[in-house]
């Protein structure tokens, strides 16, 4: 069993959330899948300072692909040359930077478009029957590149801040809200989608959410 996880970059503001991504690899390496992880060969959005909590300074870059290596401390592959057939399932762990980085979410928020790429894996798994689970930021990027493919997509993006949740209403699917600690299961879509996961929680609390996500995903293969 191989498990594609999206990354963004190595931190929760200008990339993937750190935790949600290594418990992520832990939950679905206790089920025995080996991990693929995958992202895109572009710079972030930004590149933002997790000590002073401010943006650093313009000139700086950080690739996407090479900063998501740090985190599992392997090679990511490229999310334009990889494709569905690779893996059984796929997980997008949240974080600000993957709406910055994977869509234009950041600019354009109702109009967002998620990278051309990710759009076509995302779809493709969904056409080969594949299961696809997201968590918080995450479940942007699903519910974008499966409305008017997916029939009657049920989703939950609870916990993010309401003009988030006000661009996933007005979108052609159909969410529903969630409570923290519990996921949203799409099953004959075979989505799992999670709650937004607060970065104040502790690794005990994200990692109750991310198993019974996990959990829920393997049951659908």
């Amino acid at each position: 069993m191989k498990s594609g996880v999206v990354l963004s970059g190595c931190g929760a503001e200008d990339g993937t959330a750190i935790g949600e991504a290594i418990l992520t690899f832990l939950a679905l390496e206790r089920a025995g899948a080996e991990i693929i992880c995958v992202s895109l060969d572009k710079d972030q959005y930004e590149v933002f300072n997790h000590h002073t909590r401010k943006s650093a300074e313009l000139d700086q870059k950080r690739n996407q692909l090479i900063e998501s290596a740090r985190i599992l401390n392997r090679p990511a592959k490229n999310i334009e040359t990889i494709t569905e057939d690779e893996f059984d399932l796929l997980v997008i762990p949240g974080g600000n930077g993957v709406l910055k980085n994977l869509s234009t979410f950041v600019d354009e928020e109702d109009q967002f478009r998620v990278n051309n790429g990710l759009q076509k894996l995302l779809a493709g798994c969904f056409i080969k029957k594949k299961p696809l689970g997201a968590i918080g930021e995450g479940v942007f990027l699903i519910a974008r590149s499966l409305e008017g493919i997916a029939e009657n997509l049920v989703i939950t993006a609870s916990g993010n801040p309401s003009e988030r949740v006000n661009v996933v209403e007005r979108l052609a699917i159909n969410h529903v809200p969630c409570e923290k600690g519990e996921v949203c299961i799409d099953r004959s879509n075979r989505v799992v989608t999670a709650p937004l996961i607060e970065q104040g929680e502790s690794l005990l609390e994200k990692n109750s959410t991310i198993e019974k996500l996990v959990e829920k995903l393997l049951e659908m293969l």
